[in-house]
């Protein structure tokens, strides 16, 4: 009896993975991921300060430029709870709110004085300099946590480093 079962001569095996160099592969895939997660929640922390920062120039920014425009006193104020930075903030001439900011996840945001500040309608801060530390809520390094300062003439600008 003729054998009827297919074969196939050996140039011509079937392509493809073998189930060993597909597990070798997830394995090496785990290893290089797990090396690399600490970095990346690193980098996630820094950019969440970079962002949140930047977010604070930009409202100090529209806060003085609105003073200027209304020819009006405009305030930017704190609306987290308790009068915290980190839950956002809200620019407002008067009773007419301009934009609002925030809230902030894994930050913390340390005013040196206040929950509120005004500027007049000449673009300089009623109560003088004004600076915001913000920095990640944990593992803060002087390398990751930013300084927004507003100054006496309304200029703002950010540094690296803690706030001095």
């Amino acid at each position: 009896m003729p054998n009827l079962s297919p074969t196939l001569p050996a140039t011509q095996r079937a392509a493809g993975f073998t189930l060993i160099e597909l597990m070798v592969t997830v394995i090496v895939l785990v290893i290089v991921v797990s090396m690399a997660a600490p970095a990346m929640s690193q980098l996630i922390s820094s950019q969440r300060t970079r962002n949140a920062a930047a977010d604070l120039a930009s409202a100090l920014t529209l806060t003085r430029s609105e003073a200027v425009n209304r020819s009006a006193t405009t305030t930017m104020t704190a609306s987290g709870t308790g009068g915290s930075w980190t839950g956002g903030w809200a620019v407002a001439a008067g009773t007419a709110r301009i934009r609002g900011y925030g809230p902030y996840d894994g930050i913390t945001i340390t005013a040196s004085s206040g929950s509120s500040l005004a500027i007049g309608n000449d673009g300089r801060p009623i109560a003088g300099t004004q600076t915001f530390q913000v920095a990640p809520s944990t593992n803060a390094t002087s390398a990751t946590t930013l300084c927004v300062q507003l100054g006496g003439t309304g200029r703002v600008t950010t540094v690296n480093g803690t706030c001095t």
